[in-house]
């Protein structure tokens, strides 16, 4: 069974695809970056290309069939679309949207250090301490922890009841402290912790958050400038404003809407994949899948798509770690899934 699982999985993606002397950069005038196995994350004197999409690189068929849960999706669709236009890599109408720009640093957990998941229910913020976890090294703590859990950083014991968690915020307030002024703001905004809704203190401590250079506060306000909400008008310059400086201290999804917007405001289909490209080389499966649907419809080069792909999955690997899956896994168990959780 599991070696028909295998045959079958190599059929899908076609095998790869020999290239003996192509180990030339994957990046524009970038001779740093050499092209790694999609799977392992190696470097290799014969590394082998995904006959399928041709984009992607193995060390050899068994870290392509590793790699095949995970790259299948994306696969498909750029095998389908090549198919249709006889094999050909471009038509001569895509644009070159140029080298594939770097990701600022981003934070890392403090105890696995490697760099957090993009989504915030994979996170896991304390006010003992003021410490972001990943999901991972939180979840084994807790698995671990005795009669009450504890924070995984500091081992504070958790708050008890919604006055003691405020009671902690209201001094990472007092602190400055960016994400506990967020957390508070986002009290107000909704009415949380027993707190009332006070839509104009909301917006006032995310400014504050803002202003400290938080990323995760200038999206939100990027957001509710952008649709008009927590009591602001639509104002998309307001909203640009705040998600280009999001995207300065490397926020994904702060990214992604800059490709959104100049897609749908602008119509400048250039700039907007470019904002994709640095969104999807972070690890974002959603930015990926738009830069997919553009090499479709012939205005993305393969090539482009190609070195977007490379870096999509060497940042999601960085990013996994075996305490991080079984997380998910969990969020599985529970229902509190979604897919763009997958590392």
């Amino acid at each position: 069974m599991a070696a028909a699982q295998q045959l079958g999985s190599m059929s899908l993606g076609e095998s790869v695809e020999r290239k003996d002397n192509d180990t030339e950069p994957t990046a524009k005038n970038n001779g740093a970056r050499t092209k790694l196995c999609s799977a392992c994350g190696k470097n290799s004197d014969a590394l082998q290309k995904c006959r399928a999409c041709k984009c992607v690189w193995y060390c050899d068929k068994d870290c392509q069939n590793r790699h095949w849960k995970e790259h299948k999706k994306e696969c498909k669709p750029i095998k389908m679309a090549l198919a249709k236009r006889g094999g050909k890599l471009d038509l001569g109408t895509e644009e070159d949207v140029g080298p594939l720009g770097k990701v600022p640093p981003r934070e890392e957990c403090p105890i696995c250090m490697r760099v957090l998941p993009i989504y915030k229910p994979l996170q896991s913020y304390y006010t003992c301490c003021g410490k972001t976890l990943c999901g991972g090294c939180d979840f084994q703590h807790q698995m671990k922890s005795g009669e009450w859990p504890t924070c995984a950083f500091c081992r504070t014991t958790l708050p008890k009841s919604d006055e003691e968690k405020l009671a902690r915020l209201s001094k990472r307030v007092e602190r400055k402290d960016p994400q506990g002024l967020m957390r508070v703001a986002m009290n107000y905004g909704y009415g949380e912790l027993g707190l009332p809704v006070d839509q104009a203190k909301c917006i006032d401590l995310l400014r504050q958050s803002a202003g400290l250079g938080f990323p995760s506060a200038q999206y939100q306000l990027g957001n509710f400038h952008r649709l008009g909400k927590m009591g602001l008008q639509q104002n998309e310059e307001e909203a640009l404003r705040y998600f280009k400086e999001a995207s300065e201290g490397g926020h994904l999804l702060s990214l992604h809407n800059l490709g959104c917007m100049e897609e749908d405001e602008n119509g400048d289909h250039v700039a907007a994949m470019r904002h994709w490209q640095l969104s999807a080389s972070g690890g974002s499966i959603t930015s990926t899948g738009i830069l997919i649907t553009c090499f479709e419809d012939g205005l993305l080069q393969h090539s482009d798509l190609a070195e977007s792909l490379q870096a999509m999955y060497r940042s999601r690997n960085e990013m996994r770690s075996e305490d991080r899956d079984m997380f998910v896994e969990y969020l599985k168990m529970t229902g509190e899934y979604k897919e763009q959780y997958d590392f």
